[in-house]
C-alpha cells in the first residue's frame, strides 16, 4: 500500500515536473515573440511618423508652388485646367508676318508641348520687346517723313511768295505801260489841234505827225495786250502751284475716342487754326481730296497746343468709322493761311429755292475764310475779285427777269475768268464742308448728330468729357 501511494506521487512528481517544463518553455517563446512584435511595432511607428513628416514637406512644396502661380486657395484639378487654359489662350500666339501672302501661314510663336510659365513669360517678354522696337523704328520712319514735309512747305511758301512778287511787278509795269498810252493819247491830241491851224502851211508835217501818232497808238495798245496776256499766264502759273496744295489734305487725326464722339488733330494754335473750323475727314491712304471717298466730318471745339486740337465727330459711319491716322481737308482753310473766297448765285443750300447767302458767309467767315467779292440778297455786287481770291462758289443762276442782278452776276464770272479763279459748284462746297440739312429730329448711334448743317453752323461745342486715353495737351507741361 505505502509502494503504491510512493509510485503515485512519483508520476505526480514526473507530470509536475514535466508541465513546469512546457510551462517554462511556452512562457519564453511567448515573451521573445511579444518582444519582437513591440520591436516591430516601434519599426512601424517610426516609420509613419517619417512618413507624416515627408507628407507634411511635400504639402508645404504643394501650398509655396500654388502660391507662387496666384492660386492658394484652388486644388491641383483646377490649377490644372487653369493651366491649359492659359496655354491654349497665350502659348497659341502666331508670329507676324512682313509678307502679307506669309500671314495665313504663319507657325506658332511657341511649342505647346514644351510650354510652362516660366518659358511662356520669357517668350512674352520677347515678343513685347520686339514690338517696342518695331514701334521705335516706325516713330523714327515718321520723324524723317514730318520733316521731308515741313521742307517742302517751306519751298512751296516761296514759290507762291515768289509768284505773288513777279505779279505785283508786272501790275506795276501794266499801270505805267497804260499811262504812258495815256500821255501819248494826250500828246497826239495836242498835237493835232496845233497842226489844224497851220494845216495849209504844214500838211505834209501834219499828216506825218498823225502817221507817227497812230504808230505810238498801236504800240502803246500792243504792249498793254502783252503785259495782260503776261498777267494771265502768270495767274495761270500761280494757280497751278497753289492747286497742287489744294486738294492735299489739311491734316490728320492723331487719337479717336468713338465713344465720346471726340477726336484730336495735329493742327493748333501755331497753324492759326481757329474754333468752330469744319473738316470732312478720309480714309489715311487717301492723298487727293478731290477724288476720295467722305467717311464723315468733324468740328474743332478747343485749341489744345501749337499742334494739337480736338474736335468733336458731327457725322461718321457705321461700317466705315473714323480712325487715327485719317486725312482732314477744308477748302476754307490752310494751315498759317487766309483763304479769300467770292460768292455769286443763289446760294440755295436745302434745295427748297431759299437764298441761304448769310449762312455761305457765315460758314466761310468762322472758318478763318475772307468774302472779297460776293451778289448780295439784293442782286447788287459787293467788293472786287483780285488776284488773291483763291475760290468762287457758284449757286443756282439769278432771275432772267432781273437785268442788273444778270449783269453783275456776269461780271463776277468774268473777273473769276480773268483771275482764273478755282471754281466751286454748290454741291462741291456742301460736300468738302461738310453741311447737312438742318433737322429738329434727335437721331441716336455712331452715325448720327444731333443738330447737322446751317444750324450748327455757328453753334457752340457740347461739353464732353475728354477720355482717360486722350493724348496729354501740349499746354499742360507748361
Amino acid at each position: 500500500m505505502a509502494r503504491e501511494s510512493q509510485g503515485v506521487l512519483q508520476v505526480l512528481v514526473i507530470i509536475f515536473v514535466m508541465l513546469t517544463v512546457v510551462l517554462g518553455v511556452t512562457t519564453y517563446l511567448y515573451n521573445q515573440r511579444a518582444e519582437e512584435a513591440t520591436k516591430a511595432a516601434k519599426v512601424a511607428g517610426d516609420g509613419e511618423k517619417q512618413a507624416q513628416e515627408k507628407m507634411g514637406e511635400k504639402q508645404k512644396e504643394c501650398d509655396t508652388l500654388k502660391r507662387l502661380i496666384g492660386s492658394p486657395e484652388r486644388s491641383t484639378d483646377e490649377i490644372e485646367k487653369q493651366f491649359v487654359e492659359d496655354m491654349a489662350t497665350y502659348g497659341n500666339a502666331k508670329k507676324q508676318e512682313a509678307d502679307p501672302d506669309k500671314a495665313n501661314s504663319s507657325k506658332p510663336l511657341f511649342d505647346p508641348s514644351t510650354l510652362f510659365y516660366s518659358r511662356l513669360l520669357a517668350g512674352m517678354n520677347k515678343v513685347i520687346q520686339d514690338r517696342s522696337d518695331e514701334l521705335i523704328r516706325s516713330r523714327d520712319d515718321l520723324t524723317k517723313l514730318q520733316k521731308k514735309f515741313d521742307n517742302r512747305e517751306a519751298r512751296k511758301d516761296e514759290a507762291i511768295a515768289k509768284i505773288n512778287k513777279d505779279y505785283g511787278n508786272t501790275v506795276l509795269t501794266v499801270k505805267e505801260v497804260s499811262d504812258t498810252y495815256s500821255a501819248a493819247q494826250v500828246t497826239t491830241a495836242a498835237e493835232s489841234a496845233r497842226n489844224l491851224k497851220v494845216v495849209v502851211a504844214s500838211k505834209q508835217e501834219a499828216t506825218t505827225a498823225v502817221t507817227n501818232a497812230a504808230a505810238v497808238e498801236k504800240a502803246a495798245k500792243k504792249a498793254v495786250q502783252d503785259k495782260e496776256a503776261e498777267v494771265k499766264m502768270l495767274t495761270t502759273e500761280r494757280n497751278k502751284v497753289e492747286r497742287q496744295e489744294m486738294d492735299v489734305p489739311s491734316g490728320e487725326i492723331t487719337w479717336v475716342s468713338l465713344p465720346n464722339k471726340m477726336v484730336w488733330i495735329n493742327r493748333g494754335r501755331a497753324d492759326s487754326l481757329q474754333r468752330g473750323t469744319k473738316f470732312t475727314v478720309f480714309s489715311a491712304d487717301s492723298s487727293n481730296a478731290a477724288k476720295a471717298v467722305k467717311k464723315g466730318t468733324v468740328e474743332v471745339t478747343r485749341i489744345e497746343g501749337d499742334h494739337s486740337a480736338q474736335a468733336r465727330i458731327l457725322d461718321d459711319k457705321l461700317a466705315d468709322p473714323i480712325m487715327a491716322g485719317d486725312k482732314v481737308f477744308t477748302p476754307l482753310w490752310s494751315p498759317g493761311q487766309q483763304n479769300h473766297f467770292a460768292v455769286t448765285g443763289i446760294m440755295n443750300l436745302d434745295g427748297d429755292g431759299r437764298n441761304q447767302l448769310g449762312i455761305v458767309r457765315g460758314m466761310i467767315n468762322e472758318n478763318g475764310g475772307v468774302v472779297d467779292c460776293e451778289l448780295d440778297e439784293k442782286g447788287h455786287k459787293l467788293g472786287q475779285i483780285t488776284a488773291n481770291t483763291r475760290f468762287i462758289v457758284i449757286g443756282d443762276p439769278p432771275d432772267k427777269s432781273s437785268p442788273d442782278v444778270i449783269k453783275s452776276h456776269g461780271e463776277i464770272l468774268r473777273d473769276a475768268e480773268y483771275y482764273q479763279v478755282r471754281k466751286m459748284t454748290m454741291a462741291d462746297f456742301k460736300q468738302q464742308m461738310g453741311y447737312q440739312k438742318s433737322s429738329s429730329v434727335e437721331h441716336f448711334g455712331s452715325g448720327a448728330s444731333a443738330l447737322s448743317g446751317a444750324s450748327r453752323a455757328g453753334s457752340a461745342p457740347k461739353a464732353g468729357s475728354t477720355p482717360k486715353a486722350a493724348p496729354k495737351s501740349e499746354d499742360s507741361g507748361k
